[in-house]
């Protein structure tokens, strides 16, 4: 039933919590998992025109790390497990990514950070990845 799951992460608790259902469901269907960060580029062009390459390159460290922190976690249960961390609208990316991949089954927190996070990105990811995704999706209450 399901070949691929996808969980996008930002780093948050959030990403953290939905990763034992995107866990879960990679070992009842022998499914890979693909974790995907993505570097937020409207914070990137919110930047200071002398900040934007260093603004840059944190958010990608920080992308990396969160990918990596979730994607080692998966490999110590046994699964396979892919990272990519895009640089983009981070809806747009998700979606373009599962499109790319051929992912079977999305995984997503309901919510992921909050403060000064929450209002540069204008929204919430989930929801637009709900609005708009074209395959099976599993939002998990964050609480």
């Amino acid at each position: 039933m399901y070949d691929t799951v996808l969980l996008p992460t930002d780093g948050s608790d959030g990403a953290e919590t939905a990763l034992e259902h995107a866990v879960g469901a990679a070992e009842a269907y022998g499914a890979a998992l693909h974790v995907v960060s993505v570097v937020d580029r409207r914070v990137v062009l919110a930047a200071d025109a002398d900040e934007k390459e260093s603004v840059r390159a944190d958010l990608a460290d920080e992308a990396t790390a969160a990918a990596g922190r979730l994607a080692g976690r998966a490999r110590e249960a046994g699964v396979e497990t892919t990272t990519a961390t895009p640089e983009g609208v981070p809806h747009r990316e998700i979606l373009a990514y599962a499109d790319r991949v051929g992912v079977d089954l999305l995984v997503l927190g309901t919510h992921g950070r909050t403060g000064r996070e929450k209002r540069l990105n204008l929204g919430s990811t989930t929801e637009r990845v709900l609005e708009e995704a074209d395959r099976p999706l599993l939002a998990v209450d964050i609480g």
